[in-house]
């Protein structure tokens, strides 16, 4: 059955209401186009022209909104942000912000470097998808920040090592885990992180916001490789980093994603945009089929 929820207006940039999860995967983020396309356009622009100099100038100093350079932001990229925002905020009283990379990784590259700084700890749970296993344990140390690991599914121990432990700037989660399915209780958890002053951030990629919304649980950040669930159908390679700070986002971590260069392109952003129409439908089956598989193992043990 689809969802409902009221319509979130600052969250949607539409002229009409949506009151179904559905919908708003469909249609949240498209702008009307000047040529009247029923699909936003890819953009496969570089640059952009603006219509004179002073306006070059005032996009340049962040005095105007508007496309600059395509490592920057791009008006395709742009509705597969605000689509995911839309759906990791629906039914919620809050805005954020997303920030389209190039890969899961690249979203969670972004994060790290954005929120922490030489002598910083980061706590995790033991089981995490394997990249970004390796990123806190092969390359982070490189820029002295560590990780504590620990089975965070005892939360007793989750707030003893907080407690001892002030360097722990960061409680990074990932549940359902990848691709152990292991779940930790974000809700305990980011209680417990915010009562030790830690940023809270949460891969969602395996359950996405049809199944789970981090942010109603007090998560500072969300984190998803696109690749999987969102995009559906196995055609590009993405990540998104999305925030409840919007000036942090805008600032911190933009300074970081357009640095870097872990931005995605409008190809695959058309793509996600694409997949991500179909994500309730998916899930729904997902979900029913994963009942099945669990019926039929439950009645022959």
């Amino acid at each position: 059955m689809s969802k409902s929820y009221p319509r979130q207006d600052d969250n949607l940039n539409n002229s009409f209401p949506f009151t179904g999860w559905g919908s708003v995967a469909v249609h949240a983020g498209h702008k009307k186009d000047p040529m009247y396309a029923h699909q936003v356009p890819i953009y496969a622009s570089s640059t952009y022209v603006f219509d004179e100099a002073e306006q070059g100038m005032r996009r340049f100093s962040g005095q105007e909104e508007g496309y600059i350079y395509s490592r920057w932001g791009n008006p395709t990229m742009t509705e597969a942000e605000e689509k995911i925002v839309s759906l990791e905020t629906f039914g919620l009283s809050m805005q954020a912000k997303g920030i389209l990379h190039s890969s899961g990784m690249a979203a969670i590259t972004t994060l790290m470097l954005a929120t922490l700084k030489p002598g910083d700890k980061i706590l995790t749970h033991y089981s995490l998808y394997g990249g970004t296993n390796e990123l806190i344990n092969r390359v982070l140390p490189d820029l002295n920040i560590t990780a504590v690991i620990a089975d965070l599914r005892d939360l007793n121990k989750a707030e003893e090592i907080l407690k001892t432990e002030p360097t722990i700037k960061m409680l990074y989660l990932e549940t359902p885990a990848n691709p152990t399915i292991q779940c930790v209780d974000i809700e305990e958890l980011t209680r417990l992180g915010k009562q030790y002053n830690c940023i809270v951030a949460c891969d969602n990629t395996f359950a996405t916001p049809y199944l789970q919304q981090p942010f109603q649980y007090g998560v500072d950040f969300i984190i998803h490789s696109t690749t999987k669930f969102l995009n559906g159908h196995g055609t590009a390679i993405g990540g998104i980093l999305l925030g409840r700070d919007i000036e942090f986002m805008s600032t911190h971590c933009t300074k970081v994603h357009r640095l870097l260069g872990g931005n995605s392109n409008p190809f695959d952003a058309f793509l996600l945009i694409q997949g991500m129409k179909t994500l309730e439908v998916r899930m729904e089956r997902h979900c029913h089929n994963a009942m099945e598989v669990a019926n039929f193992l439950a009645a022959h043990p």
